[in-house]
């Protein structure tokens, strides 16, 4: 059989779509090498894959605008492509299957309804245009994949879709493609460590301030914001809680807010295990693999009280209150002092991380493809 998939966020491999498409075509390559996997791109990547895959690389048209080229692309070039190739199931792992209904089964992830339930995500004309033909051209896919019970629930009344063609299959933590390394940075103190996107729903800027409130003003103890560099979050960092020695001279503060580049995933998971804790105060996800990474590493985690972290972390997570700013510090500041909390979440993270796995997650998702081809 061969399985077309839509491979574009494999050039963008820190994104959680890119690292859902290597991990999820990988280890299914694996358990069906009779199948052929037809990975279409839009610039070629060197990414390590199994013999039975092959990835296609088809141009985009030089249009100006980059959304134009990304729907021209989506909609027109890559259904062209995969009627060529005489795919049997097309996969996309994102909502952007083509408005024009495929001659073949489509099958279509969908993470979350962050571009239809958040404002923030359709300020823009395109942005608008886009996701209202994206939820349009959903109801003509043959099935839909979502990552979370929560997401199901959330698709189900945003988009209106039927529970019978939604299926839940969780993901898994990132693959490493490098060997497993420690990032060069200059870190003799113990930290927190954040790692994830920082659009506004991410709540950064609360994450620094309690930070700076309640532990780096009192203790040798940083905070990592992996890949936040460039950001505009060095504004957050400020001098509001310093204290005066003597009523003259401010102290500086034990603890520094760190700002680092994108990392590969062998250097993160390096940081992830050196980490005092993941700290992730969200106000709205799908899933969040940085939990699932973290569980992974064996660390505690300090999460947003909202259903789906409850749902991915269950009992291996100290929840707060994400709009609450003393709520957010005290937790910090609790899981500083309690090594007996600490090795309590970070074991119970760890039994969690078993139930996440590509493996399983390929298996799942090879069925529903059995079902149509």
């Amino acid at each position: 059989m061969k399985i077309g998939i839509n491979a574009r966020f494999l050039v963008l491999p820190y994104t959680g779509i890119g690292q859902y498409t290597r991990g999820l075509v990988r280890a299914m390559a694996k358990l069906k090498p009779e199948h052929e996997f037809i990975l279409f791109t839009p610039e070629l990547v060197d990414v390590d894959l199994p013999a039975n895959c092959k990835q296609i690389r088809v141009a985009e048209k030089p249009y100006r605008s980059a959304s134009l080229r990304k729907a021209h692309w989506e909609h027109l070039l890559l259904p062209q492509e995969m009627e060529r190739f005489g795919i049997n199931i097309a996969h996309f792992p994102y909502p952007c299957n083509p408005w024009k209904r495929l001659p073949m089964p489509t099958i279509v992830t969908v993470h979350d309804v962050i571009p239809w339930k958040l404002p923030d995500y359709r300020e823009k004309f395109r942005s608008k245009f886009y996701h209202f033909y994206a939820k349009h051209a959903l109801k003509k896919a043959d099935q839909i994949l979502t990552v979370s019970e929560f997401s199901k629930r959330e698709i189900m009344k945003t988009l209106k879709l039927k529970e019978s063609i939604i299926t839940v299959i969780p993901l898994a933590a990132p693959v490493a493609d490098e060997a497993q390394s420690f990032p060069e940075l200059s870190l003799r103190r113990r930290f927190f460590i954040y790692a994830g996107g920082y659009d506004p729903r991410k709540n950064v800027p609360l994450l620094i301030r309690a930070f700076q409130k309640f532990i780096a003003s009192q203790y040798p103890i940083d905070l990592i914001l992996v890949g936040g560099k460039g950001k505009g979050l060095d504004a957050f960092v400020t001098d509001e809680h310093r204290q005066r020695v003597d009523k003259r001279y401010l102290t500086k503060p034990k603890g520094k807010v760190i700002f680092t580049d994108p990392l590969p995933q062998g250097e993160l998971n390096c940081l992830y295990r050196q980490a005092l804790a993941l700290a992730h105060i969200s106000t709205y996800e799908g899933l969040n693999l940085s939990l699932i990474e973290a569980m992974s590493a064996g660390i505690p985690i300090i999460a947003s009280d909202i259903p789906v972290h409850h749902e991915v972390a269950k009992d291996s997570a100290l929840y707060v209150d994400p709009l609450d700013f003393n709520a957010v510090g005290n937790a910090m500041h609790q899981l500083v002092h309690d090594k007996a909390l600490q090795r309590e979440l970070a074991k119970k993270g760890l039994e969690r991380a078993k139930d996440f796995s590509w493996e399983k997650a390929a298996e799942e998702t090879l069925y529903i493809y059995s079902l149509y081809g």
